[in-house]
């Protein structure tokens, strides 16, 4: 009890959980925090063996990591990887940080520890973790249509030259504007033109596989990364593409036709920059335009 005392004021003005044990793993103090966090009373918390806050699992080999406490004194700061598992008189197990210091109290060795609950910190990580991921998503998204927008794309894009410079994985890129979507919007007006980019954006990424990757680049422009995929079979994809587009569109009665520019990437040489591939694939659009519309070219077979 006169250690308790010793320790009763210095202990109630630290706000984490505080624990004071001797050198035989006794807690002989402990403040109002650390006996709600374990959920005891104070006065049965004090005499208890320190093993008892521990989940029956760690017990065995805690005496040692003891001794080697005392044996070596030193302070060990919270956050330095002292995270351990804990359990409640309920039986409930949860984690803790503690930070461990010693303390001489007339010759004789304490252990203080201030003992800080990981579950709300956990549980503030997360949420940060969810508010960052959202932001992220947030910024790499076109608003209106839910796929990805012209910073994504650009971001993919520079991954997949990375893999072709690196490894030799080719890919393929595709350019999608909608013809005559200008008069659309004039005629039907821009909430109607929205609703009208909203079912492209959603029949693009319904034809695409799964390893695929739409953009919405401008706006009545969308593009697609297309990995791992040679020239023949993207140029397919993309005609299968097209004609599944133009179903959906006329089974929704959406008064738009596509014109699609392909720009195949099987050469690191010949794919030189993010630029230089979506100029090509720009130039393939407009080809397709020129050739009547409602039509897939190829930018490597182009003159």
């Amino acid at each position: 009890m006169e250690v308790a005392k010793t320790f009763r004021e210095f202990l109630e003005i630290i706000p984490d959980g505080a624990l004071v044990i001797n050198s035989g793993g006794i807690i002989v103090a402990a403040n109002a925090a650390a006996a709600s966090m374990f959920e005891y009373s104070r006065e049965v918390l004090i005499g208890l063996p320190l093993d008892n806050l521990l989940p029956p699992e760690f017990r065995q080999n805690h005496a040692e990591h003891l001794a080697k406490f005392f044996a070596h004194p030193g302070k060990r700061s919270m956050g330095n990887g002292l995270r351990f598992p804990a359990v409640k008189q309920s039986g409930l197990q949860f984690y803790v940080d503690i930070m461990l210091n010693q303390m001489d109290v007339d010759g004789d060795l304490f252990g203080v520890a201030i003992v800080r609950d990981y579950t709300l910190q956990q549980q503030t990580e997360e949420k940060i973790r969810r508010e960052l991921e959202y932001e992220k998503r947030q910024a790499l998204t076109d608003h209106l249509t839910g796929v990805m927008n012209r910073r994504a794309f650009v971001g993919q894009l520079n991954e997949e030259l990375e893999q072709l410079a690196e490894h030799g994985t080719p890919f393929a890129v595709g350019f999608i504007d909608l013809d005559d979507f200008k008069e659309v919007n004039d005629r039907f007006g821009h909430q109607y033109g929205d609703q009208v980019l909203q079912s492209i954006a959603r029949m693009i990424s319904g034809c695409s596989r799964h390893s695929d990757h739409v953009a919405r680049i401008g706006g009545d422009e969308f593009a697609t990364i297309h990995p791992m995929i040679s020239a023949e079979n993207a140029l397919q994809m993309m005609e299968r593409l097209r004609a599944k587009l133009v179903s959906g569109i006329e089974s929704e009665h959406i008064p738009v036709t596509l014109s699609i520019g392909l720009m195949q990437c099987d050469d690191p040489s010949l794919c030189e920059s993010v630029e230089h591939i979506v100029e090509m694939a720009d130039k393939a659009m407009y080809q397709a335009k020129k050739e009547g519309k409602n039509a897939v070219v190829l930018a490597r077979y182009m003159d």
